[in-house]
């Protein structure tokens, strides 16, 4: 919404160098019947250069404001409060109106299709995470064909049962961008730490863990300590997953458990898993978290608070309580 407001009548000094009823009229025609900058200087008689400074004059005075009047203007707030908070290079916030945790997935995954997009380039090998919000961003992604670009996971790919594919984005993401897919191959959590330390010493693997940790953009999603994928596809057993959480487990980053500390804790469990390390991943120079829910946001603030992102793309609600 635009205003045009009379001001005082000024000292006549004044009046002289700041012609306000040229001024005025000019504000109207631009803001209100919506006309050209050369067509004002056309109609009232002097050059385009006058017309615009003018209007930044009127501006300047509060003889014109503008407001926006939209519910998406808290969100742009939200995240300017975030990335100042958190240091982070790009923060945006969508609309907190999901009925559950999974519909909450596809509103924030559809929600980061468009600044993630914005990062890509030809020749880029692009790091991608797993579980339910980064496979419905995948999903949103629009086919956007590229050049030698690469998307290789983070975390083990391999699973038992066919189902358990429903988390895995890498290759749908290579498929919209019609990139090279790189796998991991290992499960992301082992029966044995012997059996990890095995299999990731084979070449293959290990070729793949360096192309995944010289990524340029890496895109990832973060588990609440209750609601991880890893739990709710059984990689981690009930036993297991009431020891990690006596031993201050908050959440699952990149199939690892963290304390608050947003490190590795120190428990058999981390040692099965196949991944990059949360400080091995923080030397990609582009970090971007898709995440949201209120069961997430301790874990998210330790993450933050390590300087371990560079971006997030979250919910109304999660922002609030991560500014809290």
């Amino acid at each position: 919404m635009v205003s045009i407001s009379n001001s005082d009548v000024r000292e006549s000094s004044d009046q002289q160098d700041w012609p306000e009823q040229l001024a005025v009229r000019i504000a109207w025609c631009y803001y209100v019947l919506g006309m050209t900058q050369q067509e004002i200087a056309a109609r009232v008689g002097v050059n385009r250069t006058r017309v615009i400074r003018l209007l930044a004059e009127a501006r300047r005075r509060g003889v014109v404001s503008i407001s926006i009047n939209s519910k998406l203007t808290e969100n742009v707030e939200l995240g300017e409060a975030l990335a100042e908070r958190y240091r982070l290079d790009l923060a945006e916030v969508t609309l907190a109106y999901a009925t559950d945790e999974d519909e909450l997935s596809r509103i924030v995954g559809a929600a980061a299709c468009e600044p993630v997009l914005r990062r890509l380039k030809n020749g880029m090998t692009i790091g991608l995470g797993w579980g339910v919000t980064l496979k419905e961003f995948a999903d949103a992604v629009p086919e956007t064909p590229m050049r030698d670009v690469s998307v290789v996971a983070l975390l083990g790919s391999l699973t038992r049962r066919s189902s358990i594919n429903a988390f895995e984005a890498t290759t749908q993401l290579a498929g919209k961008l019609r990139a090279e897919c790189l796998y991991l191959p290992g499960p992301i959590v082992c029966d044995t730490a012997e059996s990890r330390d095995i299999l990731f010493q084979q070449p293959l693997l290990q070729d793949i863990y360096k192309r995944a940790m010289q990524s340029e953009l890496a895109v990832v999603s973060i588990g609440g300590l209750n609601s991880a994928t890893i739990r709710r596809v059984d990689f981690v057993n009930e036993e297991d997953f009431a020891s990690v959480r006596s031993a201050g487990a908050i959440g699952n980053f990149l199939g690892y458990y963290i304390g608050r500390d947003a490190e590795v804790i120190d428990h058999p469990v981390n040692r099965r898993v196949i991944g990059l390390r949360p400080r091995e991943f923080a030397k990609i120079k582009q970090r971007i978290m898709i995440s949201g829910g209120e069961n997430k946001v301790t874990a998210l603030r330790a993450v933050l608070d390590q300087g371990l992102l560079t971006g997030l793309v979250t919910d109304q609600n999660t922002a609030r309580a991560l500014l809290d």
